[in-house]
């Protein structure tokens, strides 16, 4: 190891002077041309209004509007009006009226033949569209003609039309299974298919309003507007996903008639900053676990009912406070603002303790050893549920499961349960956590020795236990071992190689950054150059595959730990190995619109080139790169309950191929948009950052509640970067 550290012995004054030359640097290349600034931009929301919120029983079958702009809805022949806040019987005041049949021209009988072939008729400047059974009609109520659309070569001759309307423009524009279009000028369409990103085409009706074209389907409802189309399908944004009617009030207000109920998805102007307060406040009331506060999922008693969400324990806590912590210290940099601070504060405090409660206690584990996360003992047994018969099951299942008793050991107070087998999903939010809190939130003395006490604790665990997470039976974890041995010589764990050896060197990083401890760089210093675990991060498997490769939580914490490798990184050879590492990476996950892999990739290579044998590389993100980070953030719903969502029955989806995600079943099930990127993030169940965003269809009750870390983390970040400003 002496060798090692000859090739690095600077001293601490001067590294952090390096340091913070580099620093100047990282963000000062990023600033030319931004940041970006946002200001306002419309924000959907859904609201669903059922026989709790005074409609009668039964489906409801039509809206309508009246003169004054009052929706109104029939269920079953009783009619209801909406009064601002519930829905109240219509009375006799005429109502029924606004549900009349559609207007009906004699001479339109020789075209369409029955009345029953007429489906919808809109009017406008004098001219009469009609939708029919038999094609698309338009006349002036006594003569009439067969439209059929012309798109340069292409012509259609659409039939079995299901809906006319003219939009705020004029435009004519109907909708049949064959597609939806547009009349620009005579003779002049717009036409769309799936290819064309319609995203269905079970049409049920049409309407216009000021912002837009909305459509009902049999399967959801869909959004033209501003040259795209916008799928809402689902309990986010739908009360049942069969739309009978709907209507569109002047405020651009979509009233849907489902089954269910009515559905409401109105706007309202906002900006980032008031959504990341949103989010805040959301962790604050739902989503913090025991008084440490550690930020988890929440549950609730039954769908979608925020009011008994309750947080609780999961397998990953360490990993998701650390996500936490660092988003609170990126927050508390860029806004000053003492509550952030302060969130900050008991976050690291929550952290501390994960490698604190292992010490002591029935089943001591070696001192800096992390538990996945704690539970009070005043609740029930966890052992219960993972005993020795869960063990032997999931080993059967998978040989390399380890069995180990109890998973659930009470530390030395006998306040809590701790869970082990760790993992290194929670080192990578430890550490990620740390040197977040550690650069931009410790400003005495005091507040950084905590911190330094904390990573030696469980840097020390790993050096001592030959780079592995040692726990109380004294055998590493299932997935903490870092050793030479298990990354470079076991077939079995070839897929870990790159993210395992990314991962050890980031912490080692992140401790010598802290300490400023040689020792620490001494043990990057051998790993990164005599077992190759520098070369081993440049070659992911990933990048060997192709966009949608399976592996979402990988990717998370792969860019995790680039973050800090290039931050704090010194060496030329070894930054530009990892400055290369990420920018193959990035090809691939560019197609996600993931904001937090978006800007920590331009944190780190934005500005930056790369020399090799084949000449010189521009390292800086595509074009569109914060376009996509905002396209994300503007979309990020506000609704984060867990809901069932299918996309499998869309027609804009393109299917993976099996080679994206190698051999097996993986693929199945799986799809992108025809625009070439994953379904945007208001329409896909991916709200989390380590979710599959490829995935079309998830199964889910309703239950759970997920927090908006993977709003936050990213804003604040891109903010701190200098690339977008309010």
């Amino acid at each position: 190891m002496e060798m090692y550290s000859r090739m690095n012995c600077h001293c601490n004054a001067l590294m952090n002077a390096v340091f913070l030359g580099f620093m100047a640097s990282f963000t000062a290349e990023a600033a030319d041309g931004l940041p970006v600034r946002v200001g306002e931009f419309s924000q959907q929301m859904h609201r669903a209004y059922t026989q709790a919120e005074g409609l009668p029983a039964g489906e409801v079958s039509q809206l309508a509007v009246g003169p004054k702009g009052t929706v109104h809805a029939r269920a079953k022949e009783k009619i209801s009006v909406f009064d601002g806040n519930r829905w109240v019987p219509a009375g006799d005041n005429g109502a029924a009226e606004f549900f009349g049949e559609l207007p009906w021209y004699p001479s339109l009988a020789t075209l369409v033949g029955s009345r029953a072939a007429v489906r919808d008729v809109a009017a406008h400047d004098g001219e009469i569209a009609v939708a029919a059974e038999g094609g698309l009609y338009a006349g002036d109520g006594t003569q009439w003609k067969l439209v059929l659309p012309v798109q340069g070569t292409m012509r259609w001759a659409p039939t079995d039309v299901r809906a006319v309307a003219y939009d705020a423009q004029g435009r004519l524009w109907f909708a049949a299974p064959q597609g939806v279009g547009y009349r620009v000028a005579a003779g002049d369409w717009r036409l769309f298919t799936g290819k064309e990103g319609l995203p269905f085409s079970d049409f049920t009706c049409m309407a216009t309003g000021p912002q837009g074209v909305w459509f009902g389907t049999s399967n959801g409802a869909i959004h033209y507007i501003d040259g795209r189309f916008e799928f809402r399908q689902g309990r986010r944004w739908l009360i049942d996903n069969q739309v009978n009617d709907l209507v569109v009030t002047n405020d651009g207000t979509a009233w849907f008639a489902t089954p269910g109920g009515v559905s409401q998805i109105y706007t309202r102007p906002v900006t980032l900053a008031e959504k990341a307060e949103f989010y805040l406040a959301e962790i604050d009331r739902y989503h913090r676990y025991t008084p440490f506060g550690y930020v988890s999922w929440a549950y609730m008693d039954a769908p979608g009912a925020k009011e008994t969400a309750r947080a609780r324990y999961t397998d990953n806590d360490g990993h998701y406070t650390g996500k936490y912590l660092a988003m609170t210290s990126l927050g508390y940099a860029v806004t000053g603002d003492p509550k952030l601070k302060a969130d900050a504060h008991k976050a690291f405090r929550a952290l501390a303790f994960l490698s604190e409660v292992t010490e002591g206690g029935t089943h001591p584990a070696p001192k800096g050893f992390i538990a996945r996360t704690v539970r009070s003992t005043a609740e029930s047994d966890p052992n219960l549920e993972y005993d020795l018969a869960y063990d032997l099951r999931r080993n059967k299942a998978d040989s390399l499961w380890k069995i180990i008793q109890p998973r659930w050991p009470v530390d030395e107070t006998g306040e809590w349960y701790w869970k082990c087998d760790s993992s290194s999903d929670e080192l990578d939010g430890h550490y990620f956590g740390y040197g977040a809190y550690y650069d931009h939130v410790c400003k005495t003395e005091e507040e950084k020795e905590a911190v330094r006490t904390v990573v030696r604790r469980i840097s020390d665990h790993l050096l001592a236990h030959h780079w592995t997470q040692t726990d109380h039976d004294g055998k590493p974890t299932r997935w903490g071992d870092f050793s030479p041995e298990k990354i470079n010589q076991n077939g079995f764990w070839w897929v870990e190689r790159g993210l395992k050896s990314l991962s050890i060197l980031s912490y080692l990083s992140v401790t010598h950054h802290i300490t400023g401890d040689q020792k620490y760089r001494d043990a990057f210093l051998e790993l990164a150059w005599k077992h190759g675990y520098a070369m081993n991060g440049m070659t992911q498997p990933k990048a060997m595959l192709s966009p949608g490769a399976f592996g979402q939580g990988d990717d998370d914490m792969a860019f995790m730990n680039y973050y800090h490798l290039l931050r704090y990184e010194t060496d030329p050879a070894l930054q530009d190995m990892f400055n290369n590492a990420v920018f193959w990476h990035w090809q691939i996950e560019q197609y996600e619109r993931n904001p937090l892999l978006n800007t920590i990739y331009a944190a780190c290579n934005l500005g930056k080139y790369r020399t090799d044998q084949w000449g010189t590389t521009d390292l800086s993100p595509t074009q569109g790169w914060l376009d996509d980070v905002l396209f994300t953030l503007k979309r990020f719903p506000l609704d984060l309950v867990d809901w069932p969502l299918s996309n499998a029955h869309r027609i804009d989806i393109i299917p993976l191929r099996q080679f994206a995600r190698g051999p097996g079943p993986g693929h199945i099930g799986t799809g992108y948009r025809v625009d070439g990127y994953t379904i945007p993030i208001d329409e896909n169940h991916a709200i989390q950052s380590d979710q599959d965003p490829w995935v079309l269809e998830h199964k889910a009750d309703g239950t759970r509640l997920n927090t908006g870390v993977s709003f936050l983390l990213p804003y604040y970040m891109a903010r701190f970067h200098g690339f977008i400003a309010e």
